[in-house]
């Protein structure tokens, strides 16, 4: 009779390996991370598949969008995703990509109506630009150091070309971008770097028929000590090049709340008079005005105020009555232009004007003024916080009429010289903020929220803070921000919960305890851009162990 045989000793670790897995905490996976996408946009009504770049230990992962518009579903592969873009999607959307571990930052994907080419390499030198042979927007990445990027198209004489490249302004793209318009022998004969923040556009005219390359290269955002393009996989822009209409700015640059809004479309290749209604909005609504034949699209901001437009050609003699409050959209467009406005005033009121250009894209270098009925200067504003946009404030005197005026401070103008001023008395209020977009709760323990306070204009009353709007089972204490003290800067949300998984957006909402302060959301920066949204993210973690 044989003996029984000793067991593998591969066949021994094994199990021992397996029993002392059971035996420890379970192990979890990083929160998904994702930098950026690429294509970064669409055309509406198509399909596409996109790359997310980043990190996701699971997968599939599920993906938030802000708004109606987009369908997006991942793909087998990790980090691929398709995109089903609407008819009537428009502007920029927000997309959030989550799992049980956490969620990502909020990464923006730009819809337009235009067909999308992919930039093809090589394309560097002249001689190999790549061809474009109707109107499109070019989904392109500065990827190394010395990258340039050409695309060659042809025009006839008379023939208006619009080249805009969107890469820091939407996108956070840390890049400084530079266009080129060459002849076909390798003469520039139009440059541009930055028209649009940092961003550069281009409009040009066809001196005559032929071959024109459009080429792109950058430099850092962030200057260093090379004297070099620079390139990186972070480097991502979108390049319209179409000779058919395109929208630059329209007019109002806001819409007032649950008011369908006639608004006017402004830019190169349109018909004189171009316009598209706007549904009604919420104050919570990001709404973008386009138009379905034209590329661009322009985002208005959401407003309890009354909604105006400047009327052209006023001047200090015939000044343009508008009551207050009110969110003022205007041009100064030729030089030496300005607009002038009358208000009637009480004594001690609090005047606020606020000129907002420069952060919008444009290239107005406002100057404001407030003058008495004598015509007295009694204030005058260029830049504020090192900004060239500017807020003026100031105590009226008397009862009266008095005159704002806007104009550029060098006196320029033109039609990108375009402006949003909101107009109204100081009132005491205040503004919450948040650091982050994206929280992780674990079960069984506590999470701290910490929500910044600006207190605006003298505002001196408690306010309560608390999250609303939370996944199911999370609950969160409403916390009292004093008058005075720390609690009046900042305080913190405590969270806690003993069910889960579950994930959801929420909001951290500050209710003032004097009616006339009203309610504010926190908000907070969309990571890499100047955009701020109000919506966050929360994830309740699988397990007590979850980090």
């Amino acid at each position: 009779m044989s003996l029984p045989r000793r067991p593998k000793r591969t066949f021994v670790k094994v199990v021992l390996a397996t029993v002392a897995m059971l035996l420890l905490p379970t192990l979890h996976a990083a929160p998904p991370k994702c930098d950026s996408l690429f294509p970064s946009g669409g055309q509406r009504g198509q399909q596409i598949e996109v790359t997310a770049a980043g990190s996701f230990s699971n997968w599939p992962v599920s993906v938030w969008v802000d708004r109606e518009g987009l369908q997006v579903e991942a793909g087998k592969d990790k980090g691929k995703f398709t995109i089903q873009i609407g008819e009537h999607a428009n502007g920029v959307y927000l997309l959030r990509f989550h799992d049980n571990e956490g969620a990502t930052s909020l990464r923006p994907f730009a819809v337009d109506s235009l067909p999308e080419v992919v930039e093809a390499e090589p394309n560097d030198e002249l001689n190999a630009a790549q061809k474009i042979t109707q109107s499109a927007i070019i989904n392109g990445r500065l990827e190394k150091s010395g990258d340039v990027d050409g695309y060659a198209i042809e025009l006839t004489a008379g023939q208006t070309l619009v080249a805009s490249l969107d890469a820091n302004q939407t996108f956070g793209s840390p890049m400084d971008a530079v266009l080129q318009i060459c002849s076909a022998d390798g003469f520039v004969v139009e440059q541009n770097d930055d028209q649009r923040g940092v961003d550069p556009q281009i409009v040009f005219t066809a001196p005559g028929d032929g071959t024109y390359v459009v080429r792109t290269f950058a430099f850092p955002l962030t200057p260093n000590s090379s004297i070099a393009f620079s390139g990186a996989a972070t480097y991502i822009y979108r390049l319209t090049l179409t000779t058919g209409a395109f929208v630059d700015h329209v007019i109002p640059l806001a819409v007032q709340v649950d008011k369908s809004t006639d608004t006017q479309l402004f830019g190169w290749n349109l018909a004189e008079s171009s316009s598209v209604q706007i549904p009604a909005a919420t104050e919570r609504n990001r709404v973008f005005a386009s138009h379905p034949e034209f590329a661009s699209s322009v985002q208005q901001s959401v407003t309890k105020d009354t909604v105006i437009a400047a009327v052209a050609a006023r001047s200090e003699s015939e000044p343009q009555s508008i009551e207050l409050p009110a969110v003022v959209t205007g041009r100064i467009d030729a030089e030496g232009k300005e607009d002038v406005f009358q208000v009637s005033l009480t004594k001690g009121t609090k005047l606020s004007v606020q000129v907002e250009s420069d952060a919008l894209g444009y290239l107005l270098d406002p100057l404001v003024l407030l003058l008495d009925a004598e015509g007295n200067v009694l204030a005058e504003v260029d830049d504020t916080n090192r900004q060239r946009d500017c807020i003026l404030t100031h105590s009226i005197p008397a009862d009266g009429v008095y005159r704002v005026i806007v104009r550029d401070v060098h006196r320029n103008g033109g039609l990108r010289y375009v402006y949003r001023m909101t107009i109204g008395e100081a009132k005491p209020d205040f503004a919450l903020s948040l650091a982050s977009d994206a929280f992780v709760l674990t079960l069984g323990k506590e999470l701290e929220i910490p929500v910044a306070i600006e207190r605006k204009n003298g505002f001196v009353g408690e306010i309560n803070v608390q999250a609303v709007e939370l996944p199911a089972g999370v609950r969160c204490d409403v916390v009292k921000s004093e008058s005075k003290g720390d609690s009046s800067k900042s305080v913190k949300l405590v969270l806690k919960t003993d069910q889960g998984p579950v994930s959801g957006a929420f909001r951290v909402e500050g209710i003032a305890s004097r009616e006339q302060s009203g309610q504010q959301d926190a908000d907070f920066a969309v990571a890499g851009t100047s955009a701020r949204y109000w919506a966050a993210w929360l994830t309740v973690a699988a397990s007590t162990d979850s980090k």
